[in-house]
């Protein structure tokens, strides 16, 4: 299980957490064969944190159709 406090990391400067994102999918496309689904996950983790989406939430307009 996460912790919220997990989802709140301080960083000195973008180029920090960019590395940080940065070494998180590289991590993740070595660890699963199903590259297309990873990056379609990474995608909606970044809609979701664009949105201010709580982690693991779904978006209540997102009805699978074209345009969202």
């Amino acid at each position: 299980m996460v912790m919220p406090d997990q989802f709140h990391r301080d960083f000195d400067n973008p180029r920090d957490a960019k590395a940080e994102i940065r070494a998180a999918v590289e991590y993740l496309l070595r660890a699963s064969s199903a590259r297309d689904d990873i990056v379609r996950e990474i995608s909606e983790i970044v809609r979701q944190v664009a949105n201010g989406l709580p982690p693991g939430a779904s978006d209540p307009f997102d009805d699978d159709a074209p345009g969202g």
